[in-house]
C-alpha cells in the first residue's frame, strides 16, 4: 500500500489553468483528476506528519494506506481516461506515475518503462515540451553505451529541437511535475528511516515543478550533455539556458567550461 504514497504527493502538483484540453469530456476526466489528487496529496500530507510525531502506529497506517490506495485508484482512472480521450498533459503525469512505479518494482521494471516511454511519446507527438525532454532524459539508453551515433538517441534529439521551435500547444498547463531535471533538481540518494518509512518515501519521490520556461533551458542543456555535439551549437545552447534562468544547476559545470569561450 506504502507505494501510492510518492504518486500521491507528486498529485500535489497537478492543480494547474485548463485551456487547451483536445475535448470537454477529456478535460472533465482530467479536472477531476485533478481534485481527487489534491485531496489525497493533502491526505498524503497529513499522515506524513502523524508519522513524525508518532501518532501512527501499524493499525492505524494500514487502514490509512488502504483508503489512500483505493482513493489513489480512482484518481488514476479519471487520469487514464483523459489520457485515453487525447490529453497530453493527462499523458504525462501518467507516465510520472509509471516512471515511479518502476523504481518502487524492480520486478517490473522493464514493462513500466515501456509504458512510462509509450505515454510520453504520445504526449510529445501532441506537442509537450514536458514530454519531449522526459523522453530524451529517460528512453534511451545510448548515452550509457556511449553509441552517440545510436538512431533512437538521434531521433529523440531531434524530436526536442523540433518541439522547442513551435509553441507549446499546452502552455497554460504549466508548471508541471518532474521527478528528474539536469537544471533543477539535484542528484540525492535517498535515506531510508525504518522508523519513518512514509516520510523516506515522500522525501526521495517528491517531485519539482518546473514553469514552461524552466523546461525549456532543461531542454536545451539536455541537448548539451545528451549526445555528440560540436562545441558551436554547444555554446549555443548553452547561452539559451543562461537567458532563460539564472538558477540552474549546471551539474556538468559547463559555465566553467565555456567562461574562456566568451559564454558568458
Amino acid at each position: 500500500m506504502s507505494l501510492k504514497l510518492p504518486t500521491l504527493l507528486f498529485c500535489l502538483t497537478l492543480c494547474s489553468t485548463a485551456q487547451a484540453a483536445p475535448s470537454v469530456e477529456a478535460e472533465a476526466d482530467y479536472q477531476r483528476a485533478v481534485r481527487m489528487a489534491e485531496a489525497n496529496a493533502q491526505q498524503a500530507s497529513r499522515l506524513v506528519e502523524q508519522e513524525q510525531l508518532g501518532q501512527l502506529d501499524k493499525p492505524a497506517m494500514a487502514q490509512a494506506l488502504h483508503a489512500f490506495a483505493q482513493e489513489h485508484d480512482a484518481m488514476e482512472h479519471e487520469l487514464r481516461k483523459a489520457s485515453d480521450g487525447g490529453h497530453a498533459v493527462a499523458s504525462y503525469l501518467l507516465a510520472n506515475l509509471e516512471s515511479h512505479f518502476k523504481l518502487l518494482m524492480p520486478g517490473q521494471r522493464e514493462q513500466k518503462q515501456a509504458q512510462a516511454c509509450a505515454l510520453y511519446q504520445t504526449a510529445a507527438d501532441q506537442g509537450l515540451l514536458a514530454a519531449a525532454v522526459a523522453m530524451l532524459r529517460e528512453c534511451q539508453t545510448a548515452m550509457l553505451r556511449f553509441a552517440v551515433d545510436d538512431p533512437e538517441l538521434q531521433r529523440l534529439r531531434a524530436q526536442l529541437l523540433k518541439t522547442l521551435e513551435r509553441p507549446d500547444p499546452y502552455a497554460d498547463y504549466y508548471p508541471l511535475p518532474t521527478s528528474q531535471s539536469l537544471c533543477f533538481k539535484g542528484l540525492e540518494k535517498p535515506t531510508l528511516d525504518p522508523q519513518r518509512p512514509l516520510g523516506a518515501v515522500a522525501q526521495a519521490f517528491t517531485p519539482v515543478s518546473l514553469t514552461l520556461q524552466q523546461y525549456r533551458a532543461d531542454a536545451y542543456y539536455s541537448l548539451i550533455v545528451m549526445g555528440d555535439v560540436d562545441e558551436a551549437t554547444a555554446q549555443a545552447h548553452f547561452k539559451q539556458v543562461q537567458a532563460l534562468t539564472k538558477d540552474c544547476l549546471d551539474p556538468m559545470n559547463l559555465s566553467a567550461e565555456f567562461r574562456g569561450n566568451g559564454t558568458h
